[in-house]
């Protein structure tokens, strides 16, 4: 194997801000703003509501059931499958006692939350509701139908809501009749304990949906952001270029364990590779894939596919990146991996190399930045802080270094530039996906800040 071509002087540029002066701060006080976005006519608006249905008990459905029951919403959480539906209130059931046994819940409260819930296998049972989530699986078409359901039988100011991480809002939105009160809320798993929610309004949204939706996040105690109507949105449009960089440093000569290793000693919560196990390969397999039918020319990484090819979609099938004894979450090392990393670097034509602890961090780092700014210039999120609120909040970025967009101001515009340059020239595909945004550079010349919003000759 060949060594990092990396330079010394360039590998110092993320580790060493790991911890920041006033990032704390600067997340705190962007928290601290959320609730101006508010009047008083969208508190009142989902104040009123008083029932509300969830559509799929899965494991997103009955999370965001539990949510909304915390409140005192009547929820009926629906499931054609009465399987799945006796599943979701067995996790209810455990919930509430869990609770109890904690002494987060006196035996009075619990029985007052569980009165909160009604289940049905008949969708006909979300008539009267105020607001109804879907959360079926993450097939545009499927969401459509569903929508159209669920609008031939709730009043027409009942809003409707889609879970949806990735699908386009226009496009589920366009499927009713009543296009202006569909909205996106992208939860996370688990609903009832993350922090993060991202609102994506379509084009035709009303603007009094999009308040209510907000008053219900802070309601349930979350931060929100609200996402413009790109793939991925915010939150998993940064994700997929964080992880598939990772995967991309994988094709080339890291680990798995190397990777998740580095990520997590700086401060991540969890290394992406660690983290797709978790909530299943096959997900983002099937965005891949939706993405490939599309455009046959897209620029993704082999390995997760191959991966996944193999049925290996982590701990749910007990090997993913890693490997899983039954019953245990525990992440332990994979000879299939190893030898599956062997097998699609040859068929790359990649030399495998020795790759730095240093070069992994400030490719993956590095590649959130550059990624925020392109959402950002694009019109995708308000400002910088909304990409800062979403990687930290929704997925485990450090608050000690801020989020991507603090962080990078702090280590200075022009030095990050010439590092994304230094990857250019090495790094697979490094021509197409180091080439610095075009905010960033712009800025860079012009000793200009990333925390401002920028006005381009070309929007004046």
């Amino acid at each position: 194997m060949t060594a990092s071509p990396l330079e010394p002087v360039r590998q110092t540029l993320v580790r060493d801000a790991a911890q920041l002066k006033h990032a704390d701060s600067w997340q705190q006080q962007s928290i601290m703003a959320l609730p101006k976005q508010l009047t008083a006519a969208d508190r009142q608006g989902f104040e009123d509501i008083r029932k509300v249905a969830v559509i799929g008990a899965g494991a997103m459905g009955r999370c965001i059931a539990i949510a909304l029951a915390r409140l005192g919403k009547q929820v009926t959480l629906v499931d054609a499958d009465a399987d799945s539906l006796d599943l979701a209130q067995r996790f209810i059931d455990q919930y509430l006692a869990s609770q109890q046994i904690r002494g987060q819940l006196d035996e009075n409260a619990a029985a007052q939350l569980q009165s909160c819930f009604e289940f049905s296998v008949e969708l006909a049972s979300i008539t009267g509701s105020g607001l109804v989530v879907e959360a079926v699986p993450e097939i545009l078409a499927l969401k459509q139908q569903v929508m159209q359901a669920i609008e031939a039988l709730v009043a027409d100011d009942c809003v409707l809501a889609t879970n949806t991480s990735t699908l386009d809002m226009d496009a589920i939105a366009a499927a009713v009749n009543h296009p202006e009160r569909v909205i996106g809320t992208h939860f996370f798993i688990p609903a009832h304990i993350t922090r993060l929610l991202e609102i994506v309004p379509a084009q035709t949204t009303s603007a009094a949906v999009t308040g209510l939706i907000k008053a219900m996040a802070l309601a349930l105690g979350k931060v929100f952001v609200v996402a413009g109507n790109c793939d991925g949105f915010i939150g998993n449009r940064l994700f997929d270029r964080f992880h598939q960089e990772a995967m991309y440093l994988l094709e080339e000569g890291a680990t798995p364990a190397q990777v998740d290793r580095v990520l997590e000693d700086w401060g991540m919560a969890i290394g992406p590779l660690r983290a797709l196990d978790m909530v299943g390969n096959d997900i983002p397999w099937m965005v891949r894939c939706q993405r490939q039918q599309r455009t046959p020319d897209i620029l993704q990484p082999r390995i997760g596919d191959a991966l996944c090819e193999q049925g290996r979609y982590g701990q749910k099938t007990g090997s993913g990146w890693y490997c899983y004894e039954a019953g245990s979450r525990t992440a332990l090392p994979s000879a299939e991996t190893d030898a599956l990393l062997q097998q699609v670097s040859a068929e790359l034509g990649h030399t495998r190399r020795d790759i730095s602890n240093d070069e992994i961090l400030g490719r993956c780092i590095l590649a959130l930045v550059n990624e925020g700014c392109a959402i950002v210039r694009q019109g995708f999120a308000s400002g910088p802080v909304d990409i800062d609120l979403a990687f930290v909040n929704g997925y485990g970025f450090p608050a000690a270094a801020g989020g991507p967009m603090y962080l990078a101001e702090q280590l200075g515009l022009s030095q990050l530039v010439g590092e994304m340059r230094q990857y250019q020239r090495y790094a697979s595909h490094g021509k197409v996906l180091w080439e610095p945004d075009e905010l960033i550079s712009r800025q860079a010349q012009r000793g200009g800040s990333l925390l401002a919003r920028v006005v381009f000759m070309s929007d004046a």
